[in-house]
């Protein structure tokens, strides 16, 4: 292989670093909004969950105690004991003895959070339970 002595090799021009930025800006631009959605489609998902384990577990207090807990506090702090049977031997037992809702993160005064960081809201006389984030109250 033969070069040209005449022509020098130089690095990237000017005009080379900006398609380059360019190029390197329409792929953020590209990738930080999809990211955004996908992060949000994830919490959604999250206080979906987060509700229907919260409100599951109301409903069992409620059929075993016959009242709505007083708060969702209650059922962190409460146990759950049901028995249960072990493979095929009906004559084998054991129990089911946890809490009745195992704590999802709390805020300093004890609050359930959402995935979005804000408390769930209880209501003790009907049993309901919402979410407290902006456009997610009717869930």
């Amino acid at each position: 292989m033969v070069r040209n002595p005449t022509r020098r090799q130089q690095g990237l021009t000017i005009v080379d670093a900006l398609i380059t930025l360019c190029l390197i800006g329409i792929m953020i631009g590209i990738v930080i909004p999809k990211y955004q959605r996908l992060a949000r489609e994830a919490q959604e998902s999250a206080v979906k969950a987060e509700l229907a384990n919260i409100r599951i577990s109301i409903s069992l207090f409620k059929l075993l105690t016959g009242r709505y807990p007083g708060s969702l506090h209650e059922l962190i702090e409460k146990n759950v004991i049901l028995p249960g049977r072990i493979g095929d031997d009906r004559y084998s037992t054991s129990f089911y003895n946890q809490k009745y809702l195992i704590s999802y993160s709390m805020d300093k005064q004890g609050n359930i959070l959402d995935s979005f960081g804000n408390p769930f809201t209880y209501d003790p006389s009907r049993g309901e339970v919402k979410s407290s984030s902006q456009g997610y109250e009717t869930w």
